[in-house]
């Protein structure tokens, strides 16, 4: 993801991600589908940092779902630590994208996947595939100015942005109506049922 946005506010600016950016997006990805999903990938708790190491990969490459060029960073102005980060694409190149997922969840994890595994997104909107505010900068609207700059990015391709927000975190799903988003329809991820939502 490309972006020229340098929004400022509380000393916080928006930028593209980069390839060293790669540990914290890893991170990011795991705060944001938390660790039962996290356990679930690494199968025991001692394997969980294969998990980190596998998406840290996948966040260093171009050609994956998690890549730093579908990244837009939030970094704090005077120290240039990562505050934040959203990552987003087009729907429609899921498929592709997450061959490269399906290939290094194999090699790093023995994890089998393949082109039946259920999309939890389609081919007619951006999909916002994980956000994530560290713990240092809460508080501050991280979250709603890295969706703002993220919608502002996607705008050219004239698709609606969407997400999934779990049913047991209605604080998020309050944030992102509060943004704009309406709820669409229910769609799976990782085998849980979750609010699909459009803006």
């Amino acid at each position: 993801m490309e972006s020229n946005s340098t929004n400022q506010n509380n000393d916080i600016r928006i930028r593209p991600g980069r390839p060293s950016d790669a540990a914290d997006i890893a991170t990011a990805i795991i705060m944001a589908v938390g660790d039962e999903i996290t356990e679930a990938f690494a199968g025991t708790h001692d394997r969980v940092p294969l998990v980190h190491d596998m998406f840290r990969q996948l966040a260093g490459r171009t050609d994956s779902q998690y890549s730093y060029k579908n990244v837009l960073v939030a970094e704090d102005a005077a120290t240039g630590r990562t505050a934040g980060l959203i990552i987003g694409y087009d729907g429609a190149r899921l498929l592709t994208l997450r061959r490269v997922f399906f290939r290094q969840a194999k090699e790093t994890l023995g994890l089998e996947y393949d082109d039946s595994l259920e999309p939890e997104t389609s081919d007619d909107e951006v999909y916002l595939d994980t956000l994530a505010v560290f713990p240092d900068f809460r508080g501050r609207k991280i979250a709603g100015r890295l969706i703002a700059a993220a919608i502002e990015h996607f705008a050219p391709l004239g698709k609606p942005v969407g997400l999934l927000v779990d049913p047991d975190n209605p604080r998020a799903e309050h944030l992102y109506l509060s943004l704009g988003f309406r709820r669409v329809d229910e769609r799976p991820f990782a085998g849980v049922m979750m609010h699909h939502m459009q803006v």
